[in-house]
């Protein structure tokens, strides 16, 4: 019987093995449950974090394209005023070049006009002096000649005196 008692001892030894072993993989498995609890547990608010996610993203979109219609219309509205402006400000500056020329033509007009009405009193200036220079000059011919005379006069006068001097004194 030690045979079997012996195989007896190691069938209970074995078996006492297999009970540990199946005692641990026990505790393995309950740890495990444990963990898949636990992970079923975060997937579980995962999934309800991801859908509320979903619903915010959902939400926000509707609001994003809001905001683009809204900028948009901005955009569109500020391109409209921009372009208005502008074209004011050309229109403008185009009026006061438009009004510089003619201001300008104006000046040249005047300018003219003003040399003109010079040049034409200049010419009559220029025609009077030349004209008095012309009685100048024949005043002092006209004079000379007188001059000249009157000189001649003198010396025959002078001359007759110093004669009757010269028959009273002599």
């Amino acid at each position: 019987m030690t045979y079997s008692s012996d195989r007896l001892d190691r069938i209970e030894a074995l078996l006492a093995t297999v009970a540990e072993s199946n005692a641990a993989s026990t505790q393995r498995l309950d740890r495990v449950e444990s963990v898949l609890a636990a992970t079923a547990d975060r997937l579980t608010r995962a999934e309800q974090v991801a859908e509320s996610n979903a619903r915010a993203i959902e939400a926000w979109s509707s609001r994003i394209e809001d905001g683009i219609a809204e900028a948009e219309a901005v955009s569109s509205s500020t391109a409209a005023n921009t372009n208005r402006r502008m074209e004011e400000a050309i229109t403008d500056t185009v009026q006061m070049i438009a009004d510089l020329g003619r201001q300008q033509q104006a000046a040249r007009e005047r300018s003219d006009q003003l040399n003109a009405e010079h040049s034409q009193r200049f010419e009559v200036f220029l025609q009077d002096a030349r004209a008095d220079r012309q009685r100048f000059d024949q005043a002092i011919a006209a004079n000379s000649e007188e001059h000249r005379a009157f000189t001649q006069n003198i010396q025959v006068l002078l001359a007759e005196i110093a004669r009757l001097w010269q028959r009273v004194a002599g």
